[in-house]
């Protein structure tokens, strides 16, 4: 029977070697055997178990709802989710936080929903919803651009710390990743950096404003095996800056993908150019770079 240590099985289901040891310690629902030296290994039914767990937490069940229908299999087809409710609990645990500027309780929160859920999902339903909240409702409030600017650079922080700490650990393709020329609103790009090293990708991430001619450079003192360039005004599109991306796509023959709002209002331009649309829903993103550039070898 072959056997896998936790970061191959994160790397196989896309589950954060941290949510693995919380369903282990807090749910017991995953039983790995230890080497000598005290290291978890997994078997395949556990990592059968494990995408079993992501479906039901896919398809709108909660961490809870899912423990019992894998225990009790016949709940699947009656059990009411309550997942909505639940994430909006999340959520509003965290703007109180970002009310009354309390970074610990905001602190607690984050690392709590982390640790049951993986981070795609609690991107999805808590993150980009808060972000959404706060970025409608500045104007509105007394402390809006405060509190926007505060959960901004808590986010930055911790998002910035997991993206140094995780990507000495990932295996897989290497992708060189970076800011539209003009664009300085990195939290998006930040977050799907982090999604896609739980994916089992390299990132090489240079963050913003990149002018386009510095591209070139990277790539030839590198491995990357591809480039995603976030933009998400749609007014940064420049005459002068397409014919380098032009210049560079057709030189470089490597993938270049581009990703937010900038790049679904620029769809046929940036196709035109050879160049692939990722556009600005996480979920789906990733399902496009993985069909375009795996991040292991499907040999």
């Amino acid at each position: 029977m072959n056997h896998y240590p936790i970061r191959a099985i994160s790397e196989l289901t896309g589950v954060p070697t941290t949510t693995l040891r919380a369903w282990e310690r807090r749910y017991g629902l995953l039983k790995p055997t230890r080497t000598a030296k005290g290291h978890r290994l997994y078997s395949s039914e556990d990592i059968d178990l494990i995408k079993e767990i992501v479906m039901l937490l896919k398809s709108g069940r909660t961490i809870s709802e899912a423990i019992r229908i894998i225990k009790n299999p016949e709940l699947n087809a009656t059990a009411v989710s309550e997942t909505d409710g639940h994430w909006a609990v999340y959520q509003q645990r965290m703007l109180k936080s970002i009310e009354n500027f309390n970074e610990q309780n905001l602190d607690t929160t984050y690392n709590e929903v982390l640790s049951i859920y993986p981070i795609d999902m609690v991107t999805e339903e808590v993150i980009i919803p808060v972000l959404t909240v706060l970025g409608e409702r500045w104007q509105e409030r007394d402390a809006g651009i405060a509190e926007e600017h505060f959960f901004s650079a808590f986010l930055r922080n911790k998002l910035g710390a997991r993206l140094h700490h995780e990507s000495r650990r990932s295996r897989g393709s290497r992708i060189l990743v970076a800011c539209l020329p003009g664009e300085f609103h990195e939290l998006g790009i930040l977050l799907f950096c982090i999604a896609a090293i739980g994916h089992g990708y390299q990132i090489l991430y240079l963050g913003t404003n990149m002018p386009p001619s510095q591209l070139s450079k990277v790539i030839e003192r590198t491995d990357v095996s591809a480039v995603l360039l976030s933009g998400t005004r749609t007014d940064l599109w420049q005459d002068e800056v397409e014919p380098e991306f032009r210049k560079n796509i057709k030189s470089l023959k490597i993938p270049f993908m581009f990703g937010g709002e900038l790049s679904e209002a620029y769809r046929a331009r940036l196709e035109s150019l050879g160049a692939y649309v990722l556009g600005s829903d996480h979920v789906k993103a990733m399902e496009k770079m993985e069909a375009i550039i795996p991040a292991f070898s499907r040999k």
